[in-house]
């Protein structure tokens, strides 16, 4: 049997959106995916392109299932101020992100939240590093790197 892909073959994050928590005003998921509405308006850096990612992985410890999932997003050091302010950096600490992780192929991601856990384990804060580069074209970077623990892999979008 063969089985057909509504998307384009391609890797990637083109943006990302993060809200704070308490920003999902209703979340509905099933086993395709979900519909989320979110209120506020979101963090938006613009990335660099083809250097960030978006990374889940299934761990089993004892019978037990989880997915960690780390949104690694690479900035120009212009571009990225907002992640270096204070007030981000203390929200990413402590209370963490939701995220609407926007893919090169035209799918949309929800991170920080889930079906089963809600906003429980949002993305935190596991580092930020900002870097001159080696060599003289090198464009300085700002690279934040943000981690959350969950029962699932993130769902698809389906109403953005």
């Amino acid at each position: 049997m063969k089985t057909t892909s509504n998307y384009k073959p391609v890797g990637g994050v083109e943006s990302v959106a993060l809200y704070p928590t308490d920003a999902v005003v209703t979340a509905l998921f099933s086993s395709d995916g979900c519909e989320v509405e979110l209120s506020g308006v979101p963090i938006e850096v613009p990335l660099l392109e083809d250097c960030s990612q978006y990374e889940e992985k299934s761990h089993s410890e004892r019978g037990s299932t989880s997915v960690s999932h780390l949104l690694h997003l690479v900035a120009e050091r212009g571009n990225a101020q907002a992640w270096m302010e204070n007030d981000f950096l203390e929200q990413a600490t402590f209370e963490g992100f939701v995220a609407v992780i926007a893919l090169c192929d035209g799918r949309h991601l929800l991170a920080g939240y889930s079906a089963l856990l809600g906003n429980e384990q949002p993305l935190r804060l596991e580092s930020l590093t900002s870097t001159s580069g080696k060599s003289l074209g090198d464009i300085p970077s700002v690279t934040l790197r943000l981690m959350a623990h969950d029962a699932d892999f993130s769902p698809i979008i389906h109403n953005i």
